[in-house]
């Protein structure tokens, strides 16, 4: 009796043990598994919430933290890639405004116009505490500066969170409908809210179309069109080039062309990170296409 029993449970043991070596498999990050692709689905055009969020799902368990980084022992994944790229571009920007910003509540408007323009540039990789500090500086200002203020951080509207939208668009709103204002403090403002109008929410898209002077340029107004971005051939070798221009671009006796390079090394990092989720997506979809 108990020898014809053996065989029957050595079986069902085999057939067990091989639905769990699937499920290990489709779960140890291999191209296309289920985690991969939840994982996926947690990038998006904000690196720091990407990053964030990338580090949660990496936390939560090692299986999880497989789908993240590795193919196979000693292989980077797509996605391992593209958040060790994200990882390395969040250190550069936040080194970057540290070194763009030091003393912002301390120097003239015209140099912390500067400051804050160039460090609106990698505004979504920015902390909330970093991107206040930027709005408030503007709110500080006289108000001609403060309106050029918030027409240079609306070029970078969509890279604040909402709390900060909404000081961006209520200070621009306010200098905007002011009747006391100059002339120039009200154009200013005004063009302002129009750079930043298709990002607006309903209320605020409202409140905007409520200007007289604003109404029927913005009823007719078509949403931007987005420029191609030059791509490197070495996104890696830019990458590092970047974090070696974050430190020979800004030091301690910061001057208005050093503040200068520092936006454009901040555009770079902007790029850069729109790049490697281009990347990402392209073999997401190529692995779709593949059938793995």
């Amino acid at each position: 009796m108990d020898r014809d029993s053996r065989p029957k449970r050595a079986a069902g043991s085999s057939s067990r043990d091989g639905r769990r070596a699937e499920e290990q498999r489709n779960h140890d990050g291999l191209p296309g598994g289920p985690l991969t692709n939840v994982a996926e689905r947690l990038v998006t055009a904000n690196p720091r919430d990407t990053a964030r969020d990338l580090g949660s799902f990496k936390s939560a368990e090692r299986q999880m933290r497989r789908a993240v980084q590795d193919v196979a022992p000693g292989q980077e994944s797509d996605l391992g890639r593209f958040d060790r790229r994200n990882n390395q571009l969040g250190r550069a920007a936040n080194d970057l405004v540290d070194r763009l910003t030091a003393g912002l509540g301390f120097n003239s408007d015209d140099v912390a116009l500067f400051q804050v323009q160039a460090a609106s540039n990698v505004g979504h990789f920015l902390g909330p505490q970093k991107q206040t500090a930027l709005v408030n500086r503007i709110g500080n200002m006289d108000p001609m500066e403060q309106a050029l203020g918030v027409m240079f951080v609306a070029q970078n509207f969509s890279k604040f969170n909402d709390q900060n939208k909404s000081r961006i668009f209520e200070q621009a709103i306010e200098l905007a409908a002011d009747p006391h204002q100059h002339h120039m403090v009200k154009v200013t403002a005004q063009n302002a809210i129009v750079t930043a109008y298709h990002q607006l929410d309903a209320n605020q898209q409202a409140q905007a179309n409520s200007l007289p002077d604003l109404h029927g340029l913005l009823q007719n107004m078509p949403p931007p069109r987005h420029a191609a971005e030059e791509r490197s051939v070495n996104l890696d070798d830019r990458i590092a080039g970047i974090a070696a221009s974050v430190r020979d671009t800004v030091g301690p006796q910061t001057s208005h062309e050093q503040l200068r390079r520092g936006g454009q090394v901040g555009q770079s990092i902007s790029q850069a990170y729109n790049h490697a989720r281009e990347d990402l997506m392209a073999a997401s979809r190529s692995r779709d296409r593949s059938g793995r």
